[in-house]
């Protein structure tokens, strides 16, 4: 019974199907016992008190015949009445005179309605066994009257061994349908969460896989199938919008960039002034990086849904090495401080320029919303990374918005920037099977970037 104690407590914490499980093995042992009790108070019980019942007939009875009869005749009779009854043992003890099928009265015998057990020799079964009486006072003596109730005992003990295995066999059967039942049902349940994992990770494809049992669960997948097609028509539908608006505008605006450029060197060949022509053209060349930006995260969030294909072995602790050298002319114009931490090998499957552009666009927002004298640090973990600065941070409500598009933090709305940072950080890493975390550093901001399949 060892392996039930230690399954019961650990369903004391287990899931909701195991939590059911054990209130229905519960409810079951609960019915069957009951079952047994009914049983045996109809069968051993109603047995126990009919002879009970027998027993005080037989002592009112003696008890009668007692003051009714001579003291000579009631002894009289009462020989006859112990040698001729099958039943019951009965025996009166007048003075120091025994009579009856006792030779001997026992001792420590129980007044009646008491019953106590005493062993007796049978000449019947020619072995020594256990009856059950009592001593009723009488007007002149004493009355001992018992019974051979062994029998009742044994169908006691075979009943309760009996029930016993029954118990048992309720249990046992109670956990291997609930183990049977929890994993018909958690897998039903597993398959909404993969999907609302997939969903998450950015797969808006997935969807809950419907069954011909044509359930709750099939009924429910269904809506949720229904819901994610219209989540995913949504999407796209604003994501095409974007991007259409995106690519239709930057050729224009890039023929426009090339007669601004055109003016601008033919204004500084003949000396005239070029402050507006160069303000105009870094103005378009900001909206057209935001645009250039804008598609190639559309472009990394539909690689996700069929997987890149030429993926290799990379390692971050090079890419990391990398980044840190090319942002270090830019920190030290700031002058911040870079460096790393616990550096070490972790290799993972996946893009190495991208990953550059995952480590240096963190790198680059640290450098940029950290302000002077501000110190970055990059540091490995055991699945990933965390590049952390001691700068503005950002709070906890808007920790979920900045990895939405073009989305950015009302008190970094002074730094130049195009809302796009974090969001093509957050779709490189879902591409690559990863989570970004953000955390508070007091003061400064911790972002964590781990990965769920290292090579």
């Amino acid at each position: 019974m060892a392996w039930v104690t230690e399954w019961w407590k650990t369903t004391k914490t287990a899931s909701s199907v195991w939590r059911l499980t054990r209130l229905y093995t519960v409810l079951l042992l609960l019915i069957v016992s009951v079952l047994l009790i009914v049983l045996y108070q109809l069968s051993i019980g109603q047995m126990s008190r009919q002879q009970s019942l027998q027993m005080d007939n037989e002592i009112v009875q003696q008890t009668e015949l007692s003051k009714q009869l001579p003291h000579d005749e009631f002894i009289e009779q009462f020989k006859i009445q112990s040698e001729n009854s099958r039943q019951y043992i009965l025996s009166y003890q007048y003075q120091s005179q025994v009579i009856g099928r006792l030779n001997t009265f026992p001792q420590n015998i129980s007044a009646c309605p008491t019953r106590t057990r005493f062993p007796v020799w049978s000449n019947q079964y020619n072995e020594l066994r256990l009856v059950s009486g009592c001593i009723q006072p009488l007007h002149e003596g004493r009355l001992i009257i018992a019974i051979d109730d062994e029998y009742l005992y044994v169908l006691k003990d075979q009943f309760i061994s009996a029930s016993l295995i029954a118990l048992a066999l309720a249990l046992l059967f109670g956990v291997i349908t609930g183990v049977i039942f929890s994993k018909q049902v958690l897998k039903r349940i597993n398959s909404f969460n993969t999907t609302a994992a997939l969903v998450e990770s950015g797969q808006l494809s997935a969807r809950v896989e419907v069954s011909k049992n044509n359930d709750e669960y099939d009924h429910m997948a269904l809506h949720i199938n229904t819901m994610l097609s219209q989540l995913e028509e949504s999407f796209n539908t604003t994501a095409g919008i974007t991007d259409a608006i995106a690519h239709d505008l930057r050729t224009p605006l890039s023929h426009l960039r090339q007669q601004i450029e055109a003016e601008f060197t033919e204004n500084f060949k003949q000396n005239l002034p070029t402050e507006s022509l160069q303000l105009m053209l870094e103005k378009l060349n900001e909206i057209l990086f935001t645009f250039a930006a804008m598609l190639e995260l559309t472009r990394i969030q539909q690689q996700k849904e069929k997987k890149s294909q030429h993926f290799k072995r990379v390692d971050l602790n090079t890419i990391i090495i990398d980044a840190v050298d090319l942002i270090e002319p830019l920190v030290e114009e700031r002058q911040q401080i870079v460096r790393m931490e616990n550096s070490m090998s972790l290799f993972v499957n996946g893009d190495a320029s991208l990953l550059f552009r995952v480590l240096y666009n963190l790198l680059e927002n640290a450098s940029k919303y950290a302000g002077n004298n501000a110190e970055i640090i990059v540091r490995m973990i055991k699945n990933g990374f965390m590049v952390i600065d001691n700068g503005i941070g950002i709070s906890d409500d808007e920790k979920d918005k900045v990895f939405q598009r073009l989305y950015r933090v009302e008190k970094s709305r002074q730094v130049t920037g195009f809302g796009l940072g974090l969001t093509l950080v957050k779709a490189v890493v879902q591409l690559h099977e990863g989570n970004v975390t953000l955390l508070d550093n007091d003061p400064g901001l911790i972002v964590k970037v781990e990965f769920f399949q290292t090579a």
